[in-house]
């Protein structure tokens, strides 16, 4: 056991570099030719292909797998002339639902759905290609090529053998190329990517297994490697090149100004807007999430915190609208997935009490004790004096503000380590995220109803983070 312990200990510690020099433009040529660009001959690339994407920021236990894992049947056209990629993609959804099928094309510069006969500029689009694009190896060279800014900067080991590390600025930042000098296929690429809930990640593309069809070159899987993690392995099936006019439209639209990839739409901050439940508990609700927020006693209670900075610092200044005066904040966290918990560190840095299922303890407090180093949000700016993060447990129900509500486990098979919120004097529920949707019976539904009769309530109205302010008459349990 402690020989297997050393051995993968220096398997992965940090590879060998020494400085190196050398014509970048020359080895992306030499990578060009060894995976076929000059062999397309007039033809584009055409691959079959299935992604598996990791869902650990929406899993039950996003601390630790197994994880919900989506599959991604694509179509993809590459065009190595222009660096046009299309893809068709058909989705199975997580939890059954069928995804159906979309169209995209997209460049270096900017991305587009394809809607009918006709292209929509969506910089949402470009920013999720932006994180998938680099799978295609051949998109990768056409990119870098086409930069023109690449340099060679090191000689690397990875993967137990030297590569060339070329290095040139990127959208998202430094990004680095990795090229075996034996054969110039290309093997990795690196960068370091912004993120909403971690600050920064380091992103690593695996090339391997390689396969050869007809002239083209393709690795048998691509793999999106996020801080060590696998997030998006692309197996490839079907690999030819086909005449141009046998592949659909890749004339991409001349681009004055490049787009900037951006947060997915979900994630976009907006200003919420206000949905009063009673005199002291009110909705706030943007396109993407609502969270609620009541007065009891003296203290202004947060249920949940979502999507980042921005939109808890709009929260904070709706608190301090509806609610004049000084008043202490505590923020009840009732369940894990990334986007519901990325406005956290904000609130820890205004002092506030965290409130959440004891299980919950150890993963926030390594969302609150990451470093961001890219682009420091407020906790990290005040970390020399922030307080450290006040946590209060509930196990099966906590009592809050002398019973005035209580936050309790809903504990369904589905829902463990989720809390739902009851204000007794309104006669309001806050069921999280675990009442989506009313139009068919779910297995959330299910585990809320069965919780709130356990703890005997009798709810009038409820509402979550994607339900609007609805009677509870019509929420149909088993």
């Amino acid at each position: 056991m402690i020989l297997t312990a050393l051995l993968l200990s220096t398997i992965a510690g940090a590879p060998r570099c020494v400085p190196a020099t050398g014509d970048a433009a020359a080895v992306l040529a030499r990578a060009a030719h060894a995976i076929g660009f000059d062999r397309a001959n007039g033809r584009v690339l055409r691959v079959e292909a299935t992604d598996i994407t990791n869902h650990a920021y929406e899993s039950d236990r996003p601390y630790e797998p197994p994880y919900i894992l989506q599959a991604t049947r694509i179509t993809e056209w590459f065009d190595a002339s222009t660096g046009a990629d299309r893809i068709r993609q058909s989705e199975t959804m997580v939890g059954g639902y069928g995804g159906g099928a979309a169209t995209t094309l997209g460049g270096r510069l900017a991305s587009y759905a394809v809607v009918d006969t006709g292209l929509v500029p969506i910089v949402q689009v470009h920013g999720t290609l932006a994180a998938t694009r680099p799978l295609d190896v051949w998109a990768v060279l056409s990119d870098w090529i086409a930069s023109r800014d690449a340099r060679v900067v090191e000689r690397c080991d990875f993967r137990e053998y030297p590569r060339i590390v070329l290095s040139r600025p990127g959208a998202r930042g430094v990004e680095r190329l990795l090229i075996d000098p034996k054969t110039y296929y290309p093997v990795a690429l690196e960068r370091t990517e912004p993120h909403y809930l971690w600050g920064q990640v380091d992103v690593r593309y695996v090339y391997a297994t390689w396969l050869r069809a007809a002239d083209a070159h393709v690795p048998g899987t691509a793999t999106r490697v996020v801080d060590g993690m696998d997030d998006v392995t692309r197996s490839f099936g079907r690999v030819d090149l086909v005449p141009r006019d046998s592949a659909p439209s890749l004339t991409l639209p001349a681009v004055a100004t490049p787009m900037t990839p951006t947060v997915a739409a979900f994630l976009a901050p907006a200003t919420p807007d206000t949905i009063r439940v009673s005199a002291t508990t009110f909705l706030l609700r943007n396109r993407g999430y609502a969270e609620a927020v009541t007065l009891a006693r003296d203290t202004v209670f947060v249920f949940d915190a979502t999507q980042g900075e921005a939109r808890a610092r709009a929260d904070s200044a709706w608190i301090a609208k509806l609610f004049p005066g000084r008043h202490p904040i505590a923020l009840v966290v009732t369940d894990l997935a990334w986007p519901h918990i990325a406005g956290v560190r904000f609130w820890v840095a205004r002092g506030a009490t965290i409130i959440s299922h004891r299980s919950s303890r150890a993963f926030l407090d390594s969302v609150v004790s990451r470093t961001w180093t890219r682009a420091p949000d407020a906790l990290e700016r005040e970390r020399a004096h922030a307080p450290r993060m006040r946590f209060r447990a509930v196990n099966d129900s906590l009592p809050l503000a002398g019973g005035a509500l209580t936050a309790f486990a809903i504990d369904g098979t589905a829902s463990e380590g989720a809390l739902a919120v009851y204000v007794r004097g309104d006669q309001f529920l806050w069921a999280s995220d675990y009442i989506q949707t009313l139009d068919a019976p779910t297995q959330y539904v299910d585990e809320v109803t069965a919780a709130v009769r356990r703890m005997g309530y009798s709810p009038m109205r409820v509402a979550a983070e994607h339900l609007p302010l609805t009677e509870w008459r019509f929420v149909r349990g088993p």
